[in-house]
């Protein structure tokens, strides 16, 4: 018996079989704001720094093969999380993509001083996840996107974490598609509120030292760009070539 994901993503490419393949806008939206920018990393770096950073390595890399970008919320300005999938749908967007890294609970945090700074760190949890939301009108593709995006992403020989999934407290995220990473998270508001199918990507635990280092890399950036960029080419909503355009909110 097929995994559930590999039964989403015949279901996405047969739909778009039969509807024709329409060229490509992917939004691609940069988690969190200047004002409240996130987790901070165990180097004391704020989240939307990474997410930045790497949202414009991912846009560019989607451009350099033609799909059309739309980015969203790279100002830092932009604090109505219902306004990201909005902009999205209001821009031409096919699909939504919201960029993220992670941390882990406060009780998993241990103390500790980085060049005079009071920060914490945690070296329990390491590796990507992506999530969708069951609320998303687009769950069969959205499914198919982010198990297509995580394999490519462990083909590439990154590691899915499972720090997220439900425990026997009960608190945490059931899994959609274990083995590439996938999470089930109805109530994200980037994604239950739009029409498009939409993925959120945790690229990397910045609180984890050593991840952290990583993440920061060119290399990893550009590895993380290549395995998205593979992961909507598999699942149907992008085919690459054409012309490249890419605005921004």
């Amino acid at each position: 018996m097929k995994p559930r994901w590999q039964h989403a993503l015949s279901w996405a490419l047969g739909a778009l079989a039969a509807t024709g393949a329409q060229a490509a806008t992917v939004a691609v939206d940069v988690g969190h704001f200047l004002a409240k920018p996130g987790a901070t990393s165990a180097y004391g770096v704020p989240e939307f720094e990474y997410n930045h950073s790497l949202a414009a390595v991912i846009a560019a890399r989607l451009a350099a093969d033609g799909v059309a970008v739309r980015l969203i919320g790279h100002r830092g300005e932009l604090a109505d999380l219902h306004a990201r999938p909005r902009e999205a749908e209001e821009g031409g967007a096919t699909f939504l993509l919201s960029v993220h890294h992670d941390s882990v609970k406060a009780h998993q945090l241990t103390p500790w001083v980085w060049r005079g700074r009071e920060l914490a760190h945690s070296e329990s949890a390491s590796g990507f996840s992506l999530f969708v939301s069951r609320r998303n009108p687009q769950l069969a593709q959205s499914l198919a996107c982010a198990s297509a995006i995580g394999a490519a992403l462990r083909a590439a020989g990154l590691r899915p974490t499972p720090h997220h999934v439900v425990g026997a407290d009960g608190v945490g995220r059931p899994w959609a598609d274990e083995l590439n990473g996938v999470y089930y998270y109805d109530n994200l508001v980037v994604l239950k509120y739009t029409r498009l199918p939409g993925v959120l990507l945790e690229a990397g635990v910045i609180v984890n030292r050593d991840e952290e280092r990583e993440l920061a890399s060119p290399a990893r950036r550009a590895l993380t760009a290549d395995a998205v960029a593979a992961g909507l080419a598999a699942c149907g909503v992008t085919s690459g070539g054409g012309s490249a355009k890419m605005r921004a909110d």
